[in-house]
């Protein structure tokens, strides 16, 4: 396994997310009716599928991974099954370089990883404009190569609520595999 140099938002553009999913039967383009972007098109394979869910949201499944327009550090993960849910996430290595995930190999069998499989670590940002805090302690894991994802809680004691600097240390890089540790 791998972390990956590539973007996972990429693929998406930087237009609107969707809500209330209906597909195109002949394109297969999901019309998602979002309260925060509008109503987005999007192809099933720009979707992330989270077989367990969210921490609180484990019914909701698909997710896709739209840029913020207004700041290339954070993205939007939209349901899209439900416009009115949407988390801003970050790549944690952009505010803190030395953060490193540490799970156990159980809590990543839903990634279907193998050797050469991409993962990309993000955590969700809570709070308002000068008081952001992000969540240390469960990171969202997403397998670039099949679109899973899954939201683990680490070993150690990474806290929930950290504040996030004003400033990111560096561009958004994946983390090594080398710093993804299973016990």
């Amino acid at each position: 396994m791998k972390l990956s140099t590539e973007n996972p938002m990429e693929p998406f553009g930087t237009g609107p997310v969707p809500d209330t999913k209906k597909f195109d039967e002949w394109n297969q383009v999901m019309r998602i009716d979002s309260h925060r972007f509008g109503t987005l098109e999007l192809n099933a394979d720009q979707l992330f599928l989270f077989p367990q869910g969210l921490i609180g949201m484990e019914s909701l499944h698909q997710w896709a991974l739209i840029p913020d327009p207004d700041n290339a550090s954070v993205a939007w993960l939209q349901s899209a099954a439900r416009g009115d849910r949407a988390l801003a996430v970050i790549s944690p290595r952009a505010f803190f370089p030395d953060y490193r995930v540490h799970i156990g190999r159980r809590d990543l069998s839903s990634l279907h990883l193998t050797s050469g499989s991409e993962v990309y670590v993000m955590t969700t940002v809570a709070g308002h404009v000068g008081k952001l805090t992000t969540n240390l302690r469960a990171p969202l894991m997403l397998n670039l190569d099949r679109r899973l994802g899954c939201q683990v809680i680490t070993n150690d004691d990474r806290p929930m609520r950290q504040a996030l600097p004003t400033v990111a240390a560096e561009s958004a890089k994946p983390l090594p595999t080398s710093q993804v540790r299973a016990a």
